[in-house]
């Protein structure tokens, strides 16, 4: 959500006010502004860094379980190394 130019405007005078009367907490404050959203309001791309470095190790971490075949129902024949589906019965 923007703000209007009238909005904008008395943040200014408010900033400027504060700068003048207090340049120490100015400065300090200062320090934590300058974050800019997306227009649709999303975070930033870096913000998403991390979220899509996990899901892409856990897609790695499927795959390699699949690939293994380490997952449940699925028993491995170490004679001819083929996989055998079990279905309830002792084999």
């Amino acid at each position: 959500m923007t703000l209007s130019a009238a909005e904008r405007r008395v943040l200014d005078e408010i900033a400027e006010g504060t700068a003048a009367e207090d340049p120490e907490y100015s400065r300090r404050l200062s320090a934590f502004g300058g974050y800019e959203g997306s227009a649709l309001g999303l975070p930033s791309r870096w913000a998403l860094l991390p979220v899509l470095l996990v899901g892409l190790l856990m897609l790695v971490l499927v795959f390699a379980a699949a690939a293994t075949g380490e997952h449940a129902g699925n028993a491995r024949n170490p004679a001819t190394g083929s996989s055998q589906i079990q279905h309830g019965s002792i084999r």
